[in-house]
């Protein structure tokens, strides 16, 4: 031990002698203030799958198109926080609902974030049509989801180092577990999200009616990641001023902005009291 002290007293005196030492501390204490925070985003659909669609005269609205879009805003708008962001397609192209989740589970991402247009299947506009954003948390509480959980994982476990008997099993336990420990902070992101997006997408007038709230259902696209995750329906696709608010870009610049300010405010408080008081007021329907 006194031979151990004696070498580290060594090493201490050359380091101050050459000035390192003060660099070494300023460079541990950047990295313990700065942690690293990366988020992925995922434009819903692409590819063959053209998603949600509205034609109005000549003009057509797709689905893909428009998640593209916003997720690259919303990226932007990351990176002039200082919060790192990748998306899981930056162009038109098809990609299955497990190579989305394994491009955040291989860069260790933060919070995995998947942007979709919603559609009402209503053709005649009405008083009465909806319209509004929505966010998804996922839903694994019942029988019937465990189930398809299974499932679901059996089909992305094939080709793992998993023995398809034993092995397989404990996976899906394992993953079972996980789920359900992101489930908190899954909430807490949902919240902040759909509060800020609701802000941004309403007026005076509109806000109660466009606040659709923060839903829970089995989204396979959520399934797959080791995260905390969300799914945004972006507001409805066959409803003319949620369609305008995605398609302007001006607009889609303050959707952009409102989600990257609930990504930073989740970053700022997650594991804090006042998240805690925010996950146990906010309603999930």
């Amino acid at each position: 031990m006194t031979n151990n002290r004696n070498f580290i007293n060594f090493i201490l005196v050359t380091l101050l002698a050459t000035g390192c030492v003060c660099t070494s501390l300023r460079a541990a204490e950047s990295t313990s203030k700065e942690t690293p925070f990366l988020v992925v985003i995922d434009p819903g659909h692409g590819g063959e799958d053209r998603g949600a669609e509205w034609k109005s005269g000549s003009r057509r609205w797709i689905e893909k198109d428009l998640t593209l879009k916003l997720a690259i805003q919303t990226q932007r708008a990351l990176r002039a926080k200082g919060i790192q962001a990748i998306l899981t397609r930056r162009k038109d192209q098809t990609l299955t609902l497990a190579e989305r989740t394994a491009v955040a589970n291989r860069v260790s991402a933060n919070a995995f974030i998947s942007i979709h247009m919603n559609a009402s299947g209503t053709h005649t506009p009405s008083s009465h049509q909806a319209q509004g954003v929505e966010t998804y948390i996922l839903n694994n509480s019942t029988d019937q989801t465990s189930i398809r959980l299974a499932q679901l994982e059996n089909t992305v476990l094939k080709g793992s180092t998993v023995s398809e008997n034993h092995n397989s099993d404990v996976a899906l336990i394992l993953k079972d577990m996980m789920l359900d420990a992101n489930l908190g902070e899954s909430k807490l992101l949902a919240c902040l999200i759909q509060d800020q997006l609701v802000t941004a997408t309403s007026n005076k007038f509109s806000r109660q009616k466009k606040d659709r709230g923060v839903r829970q259902a089995l989204f396979h696209v959520l399934l797959g990641a080791d995260m905390p995750s969300a799914l945004i329906e972006a507001g409805f696709l066959d409803h003319p001023r949620d369609r305008q608010l995605v398609d302007s870009p001006e607009d889609r610049n303050r959707m952009g902005k409102a989600l990257a300010e609930a990504i930073a405010a989740y970053r700022t408080i997650l594991g804090s009291p006042e998240a805690a008081t925010l996950v146990s007021s906010c309603k999930v329907h």
